[in-house]
């Protein structure tokens, strides 16, 4: 009686701690891509287009290789929409179409704050 006690508070532990750390990346993850949105807002504003094409190729080649492992945590579709929305972004930079950019990004932001809030410690999320 007494091991599987101590063996289940041991994979609850675990559980909670586990938890936690996926909350801490996603929360890592969703920020630097949300801060990565801002950034590329701001170069097409400034219509500086040969450094956001240097911005969003950066963004899209550490998105792609965080995506390899990070599609273990999250809901395949998340990962999706960012890729989508850095896919569009960069193809407004190419073209030079200042809305086309601005909606992309918007997009990023909003695609990158959701993979954060699916996994955030909240009574919605709990319940």
């Amino acid at each position: 009686m007494k091991t599987s006690l101590r063996l289940s508070l041991a994979l609850l532990a675990v559980v909670i701690v586990g938890g936690v750390l996926n909350i801490y990346t996603t929360k890592t993850i969703s920020d630097r891509y949300v801060s990565a949105a801002e950034e590329l807002r701001t170069l097409t504003e400034m219509e500086d287009w040969s450094r956001a094409e240097e911005v969003v190729q950066a963004y899209l080649t550490s998105w792609k290789d965080t995506l390899a492992w990070l599609q273990m945590l999250i809901n395949h579709d998340d990962g999706d929409e960012v890729s989508r929305a850095l896919e569009r972004i960069g193809a407004g930079i190419q073209a030079q179409e200042r809305p086309a950019c601005l909606e992309g990004c918007a997009e990023l932001r909003e695609a990158a704050e959701h993979i954060y809030h699916r996994d955030a410690f909240t009574w919605g999320n709990i319940l």
